[in-house]
């Protein structure tokens, strides 16, 4: 039996709400008769890629198509009970947000003489997956597959318990900084918000880790 069958239907059923999404959208290009819409927007917020209707609605079904796929690839896979949860819990979440962005780029596209893509939206999108995330995180029991996968906390399991508590309680920081940059929209400014979350990444893989092993390691050495 499929370890995430309950996830597949969930996966299905986004599968429709992303289609019947595409569906309306294309509906609705089709009688503006517009030809081209973006789905690409740079850093100013000004669309620099272009293509037919049809690909644009194309993309966000084939996104959870490719989500449902490596889904049954992963069941194969050995897992225990607390892996699956969690493994569980962030195919659900990629997926929903995944299905979130498709409408959002779709209703932007449509939108575009009036405004540029809704980078509120996304704000607003991202900053709840960190910090659901980096709820989970801490949470995240020792395993092969997920998580952050250095040779300190590999090799080391209370090294990897404490490394997930402290890094989910940044990304969960990271996530409400990414939420606050709503107040500012497309503006340049709010790109400000996002350099807590590339600091804690950095944090995360790099010296997070070191230290926690080094305070492990000490612990160690005294009990000795």
């Amino acid at each position: 039996m499929n370890k995430f069958k309950r996830e597949l239907i969930v996966l299905a059923i986004l599968l429709v709400v992303s289609t019947f999404i595409s569906i309306y959208f294309f509906s609705e290009f089709k009688q503006s008769d517009i030809v081209e819409v973006p789905i690409h927007w740079n850093i100013n917020n000004e669309p620099d890629n272009f293509a037919p209707p049809w690909i644009a609605c194309l993309i966000g079904p084939a996104v959870i198509l490719l989500i449902m796929t490596a889904t049954i690839g992963m069941s194969r896979k050995m897992y225990n009970d607390r892996e699956i949860k969690t493994t569980r819990f962030v195919i659900i979440l990629i997926a929903a947000l995944m299905t979130f962005i498709n409408w959002v780029a779709l209703s932007s596209a449509l939108n575009l003489g009036k405004s540029g893509f809704n980078l509120q939206l996304i704000h607003l999108g991202l900053g709840i997956v960190f910090v659901l995330l980096g709820n989970q995180m801490g949470k995240l029991p020792y395993s092969k597959w997920v998580g952050i996968r250095v040779p300190a906390t590999l090799n080391n399991e209370e090294v990897w318990n404490r490394v997930h508590n402290k890094s989910g309680k940044l990304m969960v920081i990271s996530g409400l900084c990414i939420i606050a940059a709503v107040i500012l929209g497309d503006r340049p400014g709010a790109l400000y918000f996002y350099i807590p979350l590339v600091v804690s990444l950095i944090l995360m893989i790099f010296v997070i880790p070191a230290r926690v092993k080094r305070q492990v390691d000490e612990e160690s050495s005294i009990d000795d």
